[in-house]
Parts: C-alpha cells; sequence; structure tokens
C-alpha cells in the first residue's frame, strides 16, 4: 500500500512540473508573439492551479507559502521550485513589460527566493544557467524592499559564493526587518567568519578588522532591536 502511494505521489509530481514546463512554453511562446496580457494569463492559470485553486491572487503567496507547497512533497521539493520559479521569473519580467512594477518586483523576489532555496536546500543540479538566473535576479529583486524571508536566504548564498561583504550588508539589511531570527543567524554568521583565515576574508571582500567590527555592530543593532 505505501509503495503504491509513493507511485501515485510521485507520478503527480512528475506530472505537476511537466505541467508547469509546458506552461512555461507556452508563456514563452505568447510572449515571442507579443501577445503579453495572454503570456501573463497563463502564467497566472498555471500557478493558480499548482497552488491547488486558491482564490487568492497568485502574487499575494509570499515565498514561504511557495515553499511549504514544494515542500509537500518530499524528494521532489527541489524540481517543483525550480519549475514554478521559473514561471514567476517570466512572470515578473511581463510585469515589468506592462508597466506593472510592484507586481514585477514582487514575482522576482518570489522567484529568485525559490531558486537560491533549491540551490541551498535541495538536492538539485548546479547548473551555470541556474546560477545565471539567480544572479539577474537578485538586483532586480532589490529594487524595493525585500522580505526577510528572502533576505535570509540571501545570506546564506552570498557566504557559500564567498562573497563576505555582500553577505554582511545583506545580514544588516535582514536586522533592519526586525526579524528575530536575523540575529541568533548574524551571531552565527560571525562566528564563522572568524574561523577563516585572513587570506579568505580578504578574498570575499571583508579584512579581519572588518568582519570584527562587523560583529559589534551586530551585537549594537541586535540591542536595538530586541
Amino acid at each position: 500500500m505505501l509503495q503504491k502511494i509513493g507511485m501515485i505521489r510521485r507520478d503527480y509530481v512528475l506530472r505537476t512540473i511537466q505541467q508547469m514546463a509546458q506552461a512555461l512554453a507556452q508563456i514563452l511562446h505568447f510572449k515571442g508573439c507579443q501577445e503579453y496580457e495572454q503570456a501573463l494569463r497563463e502564467a497566472g492559470r498555471a500557478l493558480r492551479e499548482f497552488g491547488e485553486g486558491t482564490e487568492n491572487p497568485d502574487q499575494r503567496r509570499t515565498l514561504d507559502d511557495w515553499i511549504n507547497l514544494c515542500r509537500k512533497h518530499p524528494g521532489s521539493a527541489g524540481g517543483l521550485m525550480l519549475a514554478v520559479a521559473d514561471v514567476l521569473r517570466e512572470q515578473g519580467e511581463l510585469f515589468s513589460m506592462n508597466g506593472k512594477t510592484a507586481e514585477a518586483i514582487h514575482a522576482r523576489q518570489l522567484a529568485a527566493g525559490l531558486f537560491i532555496e533549491a540551490l541551498l536546500k535541495e538536492e538539485c543540479f548546479v547548473s551555470a544557467d541556474l546560477v545565471s538566473k539567480v544572479e539577474q535576479l537578485i538586483p532586480l529583486a532589490a529594487a524595493a524592499a525585500q522580505p526577510a524571508a528572502l533576505l535570509r536566504r540571501l545570506v546564506t548564498y552570498f557566504e557559500v559564493r564567498g562573497d563576505f561583504a555582500t553577505a554582511e550588508d545583506t545580514l544588516f539589511d535582514w536586522l533592519e526587518t526586525g526579524d528575530a531570527e536575523a540575529v541568533a543567524a548574524g551571531r552565527i554568521f560571525y562566528e564563522r567568519l572568524a574561523t577563516l583565515s585572513d587570506a579568505s576574508l580578504e578574498q570575499g571582500g571583508l579584512s579581519r578588522a572588518e568582519a570584527i567590527e562587523g560583529a559589534k555592530e551586530e551585537e549594537k543593532a541586535a540591542l536595538q532591536h530586541a
């Protein structure tokens, strides 16, 4: 029985990913024909269907909402995240082309967060194309205030990439949101930096003195937001 249930779930996930891929192909087709409204409708339809038929506009879902939807299917969450993120990425571009700036930024923030979550937490293949998508989305997502859920993942992403200076800047942006998790994460971040060599720190854009000063500033910021 358990094996049968597992097969049903696996079939559902594969079918869902295939449907998202087909929707993406349709979006790109309409976009290529300059039928932008039709492309947006296709993106919205695909996202609403994956969102289990919610009546709320898909753009109102938070990053954690989308991640939790994907995580309902352990073992396949990464593939679902990538599929949903690809549609959101195109939706963001279409919103931008239609002058819907706020909606474009929101969609791009969601796409960036899902791509990064898949890269960091799921067993997905890390390709140059995937990293390129993330790198393209990061500055676009930063065009407005970014939610704590995205900033938290960006700190880890930049640290893993060895860009400690940008990770530190993003950490302070995260602290400014008042998210309680940022305080503990900040302390652990500086504890990790303290174990690195001077050469590694400098390669990541920080000197030893800057890392020490950053840790002190993080403590001050933590007290201000306590």
